[in-house]
């Protein structure tokens, strides 16, 4: 009996109801050295963090599940306000390569920009934040979304690349 209560139960209890499930994962449990994670905020399932733990900043009731967090080792960084959810495979890309007609891909050089997703936003399942944007306060990114560029406050998007579907009133 009580191997199946502690079963159902987070495997990790951390810091001011932190809550991590059983699956989760960061590289060999490197998201203790996330720079800063605010209180009631739930790691579920497959969440990762690979590069620039240093550089992410996870505020209060954020809800990650299954998400990919790569901030880069320089100039990236992904900073995530309060009472934000992410759906399943979510990726929020701050590094990725440069392009050119000329040169192969290991060729080119390595990118890193800041993300920013403010307070209240909504990121529906298997969306890709790419370097370089800001999703305004209270948005929603419907799943399957790219995010290639900024988001204004309380708007719904969705669609590769992202475009507007309508403003929240």
């Amino acid at each position: 009996m009580l191997r199946l209560l502690f079963g159902l139960l987070p495997q990790y209890l951390v810091n001011r109801l932190i809550i991590v499930w059983r699956d989760s994962r960061s590289s060999g449990w490197h998201f203790r050295k996330i720079r800063r994670v605010g209180d009631r905020t739930t790691f579920e399932n497959g969440f990762r963090v690979y590069n620039g733990h240093k550089n992410i900043k996870i505020g209060k009731d954020v809800f990650l599940v299954d998400v990919l967090l790569n901030a880069g080792d320089g100039n990236g960084s992904i900073e995530i306000g309060d009472a934000v959810t992410f759906g399943h495979r979510v990726m929020v890309l701050a590094r990725g390569h440069e392009y050119s007609l000329h040169s192969t891909l290991r060729q080119t050089g390595i990118t890193e920009k800041p993300i920013r997703i403010e307070n209240g936003v909504w990121i529906g399942s298997g969306s890709i934040i790419l370097g370089g944007v800001t999703i305004g306060e209270g948005s929603v990114i419907g799943a399957g979304s790219v995010v290639t560029k900024d988001i204004p406050p309380k708007c719904v998007y969705a669609g590769n690349p992202a475009r507007l579907i309508k403003k929240i009133e």
